[in-house]
C-alpha cells in the first residue's frame, strides 16, 4: 500500500517531475523512466480505443486520466503479479501501467479496458453510496475487457474450492491472501459472465446504476428474477461445464481474459 502511495504521489506531480509521453482527447501518459517514451509510440491511441469501447457500455468514465507508465522494478515491489492498478477521487483518475504490459498493444488494450472500467464503475457506485455492489465489480471489469480465460477451467477450479457467496466474494477480492484474492477474481468473472451471458452487459449496467441499493433488488427490478434462482442456475451451470457436459449455445462464453494476477492456469 505504501508503494501505492508513493506512485500515485508521483503521479500527482507529474507535471513537474516526469517525461510526458502523449496526450489525447482522454489522457495524458507520464514515463517514471524518460527512455521509455520513445519506445512506446502508440501507447495513448490504444487507450483511446479501450476507452471508447468500455465507455460505449458505461457511459461514466471519466473525461481527463492520467496515466503512469513505471519499470518492472518500481511495480514488482507493488506485486509481482500486477500489470496495473487505478485510482479515483471524485476530483481526479489515475491508471498506473507495468512498461511490460505496453510492449503488446493487444494485451494492453486489454489491461487499459480493465482499469477504464474500474474508473467508470467507480462514478455508478460512488453516486449510488452503496458496497452492496462491490462482488460485481472485478467481475464486471474482467467480462468488460473480454479477458480471454478457459471458462471450463475455471468452473474446475471453483468447484475444488467451494463456492461463495457474493458476500464471501467481495471478502476474498480485498484478502491480503494472493490465493483467497485469486479464488474471489475467479468467482465473480464466473458469476457475471454467467448473468451476461443469459441477460447481456446492458442488464450488467442498468443493475449497477439502478437507484436500489442492495444488489439482489437491483437485480430482480432489471430481470424480474429473483437472485437466489439465478445463483442456484450459476451453480448448476459451473458443474455442468466442470464435468465437461456439452452447453447449449445460449450458454456459451466469450474465449477471453487477461493475465492480471498470475492467472494463467485459466487460459483458454
Amino acid at each position: 500500500m505504501a508503494v501505492i502511495c508513493i506512485l500515485l504521489l508521483l503521479l500527482a506531480g507529474s507535471a513537474n517531475a516526469m517525461t510526458v509521453g502523449e496526450r489525447t482527447r482522454h489522457f495524458e501518459v507520464y514515463f517514471a523512466d524518460p527512455s521509455m517514451a520513445d519506445s512506446q509510440n502508440g501507447v495513448g491511441q490504444t487507450l483511446e480505443s479501450a476507452y471508447k469501447e468500455i465507455n460505449g457500455y458505461l457511459g461514466t468514465c471519466p473525461v481527463y486520466i492520467k496515466v503512469l507508465v513505471v519499470g518492472k522494478k518500481t511495480m514488482d515491489q507493488v506485486g509481482e503479479h500486477v500489470e496495473a492498478f487505478s485510482a479515483w477521487s471524485n476530483k481526479s483518475s489515475s491508471i498506473v501501467l507495468r512498461e511490460q504490459s505496453c510492449n503488446d498493444k493487444k494485451s494492453l488494450k486489454v489491461v487499459a479496458e480493465h482499469e477504464i472500467c474500474h474508473l467508470g464503475l467507480n462514478n455508478i457506485l460512488a453516486a449510488k453510496d452503496s458496497k452492496d455492489f462491490s462482488w460485481m465489480e472485478e467481475g464486471t471489469c474482467m467480462v468488460f475487457s473480454h479477458e480471454p480465460f478457459s471458462d471450463m477451467k475455471v468452473s474446475k477450479y471453483i468447484l475444488s474450492q467451494g463456492f461463495l457467496t457474493p458476500k464471501e466474494i467481495a471478502s476474498a477480492v480485498n484478502s491480503e491472501n494472493y490465493n483467497v484474492t485469486k479464488n474471489g477474481y475467479m468467482q465473480s468473472y464466473s458469476l457475471i459472465k454467467f448473468i451476461t451471458d443469459k441477460y447481456g452487459m446492458d442488464e450488467v449496467v442498468k443493475m449497477m446504476k439502478s437507484k436500489e441499493t442492495s444488489y439482489e433488488k437491483a437485480f430482480a427490478e432489471t430481470t424480474g428474477t429473483d437472485f437466489s434462482t439465478l445463483y442456484a442456475q450459476w451453480q448448476a451451470h459451473v458443474k455442468s461445464e466442470a464435468q465437461d457436459i456439452e452447453i447449449p449455445a445460449a450458454w456459451s462464453f466469450y474465449p477471453y481474459l487477461r493475465n492480471e494476477i498470475g492467472l494463467s492456469e485459466f487460459l483458454a
